[in-house]
């Protein structure tokens, strides 16, 4: 079975959202800049982006995720490719860090 990685909503402050979100929940702050954080979950992690810099999505974690189209390399090491399905909505397929 493929694996889920992250669901990615909009936020308007990174910040603010992060202080909420831990305020509230038991997670860890896997990743944080002022232009998006990764929340780890128990199960799944939740990625708060700002509107200007990435689509809502989710994605899904793919050895051949070059196999969708030219990968770019993020900051965090992995690489992904965005696609959508016939509804419509972004998925993210992504290579984790080695």
């Amino acid at each position: 079975m493929d694996t889920i990685h992250h669901i990615a909503i909009q936020v308007d402050d990174i910040q603010q959202s992060v202080d909420w979100y831990k305020s509230r929940y038991q997670l860890k702050v896997a990743y944080q800049d002022e232009t998006w954080a990764l929340l780890q979950f128990a199960n799944v992690a939740l990625a708060l982006v700002l509107p200007n810099q990435h689509p809502p999505h989710f994605a899904i974690v793919s050895e051949h995720a070059e196999n969708y189209g030219p990968l770019q390399t993020h900051r965090d090491g992995t690489a992904s490719v965005y696609i959508q399905d016939p509804a419509g909505n972004q998925i993210e397929m992504i290579r984790l860090a080695k």
